[in-house]
């Protein structure tokens, strides 16, 4: 199931509004709403599954929802709906674009996102909407900046001998995949 599912299965089953959710996790309003309808999902590792967890069990104690469990059971239960690669995205994204002296605004202006976006993206306080898309975005402004290949080959981590003849497309695909660690 996923986290979205997941977690408005807690809030029905608790008979919780967001804001009640919100007040005992410690999470602001807006974000838990974000959390709700599927529009943003927190990190695998980050703090607002533990804020959540505690939340939900906090309500379920006071109105005597057994059912529920443990906070480590309904961590277990939210976090099997996440996606775990995000966090490796942003912590490789965030890696490359240090390695390659890329700021914040010159990448987010070639990939069509807010710079302070892609700031949260890297940190990891935000995963992307869209992983894919953001890999092959980020990808082809790597390859069309003319990086230098053997920086780019030592920020990837690819052998020397592999890479010397790829096309910018491969070039494109290799960082894509190495961003979404495939």
């Amino acid at each position: 199931m996923s986290f979205v599912s997941t977690l408005n299965e807690y809030c029905n089953l608790l008979a919780c509004s967001s804001k009640d959710l919100a007040e005992r996790s410690g999470i602001s309003p807006s974000t838990l709403s974000r959390y709700r309808s599927g529009r943003r999902t927190p990190f695998y590792d980050g703090e607002s599954i533990h804020k959540l967890a505690a939340g939900i069990v906090s309500i379920a104690q006071e109105r005597g929802v057994e059912e529920i469990g443990t906070e480590d059971e309904v961590i277990r239960e939210l976090l099997s709906g996440i996606n775990h690669s995000s966090t490796s995205f942003s912590r490789r994204l965030d890696a490359l674009m240090r390695k390659l002296q890329i700021s914040n605004v010159e990448m987010a202006r070639h990939v069509a996102v807010d710079p302070s976006y892609l700031s949260r993206i890297r940190n990891g306080r935000r995963s992307p909407a869209d992983p894919q898309g953001l890999a092959l975005r980020c990808a082809e402004f790597i390859v069309a900046r003319r990086q230098d290949r053997d920086l780019l080959r030592d920020a990837l981590q690819v052998p020397a001998d592999d890479g010397h003849a790829r096309s910018d497309e491969e070039a494109k695909e290799l960082i894509a995949r190495w961003l979404l660690d495939r």
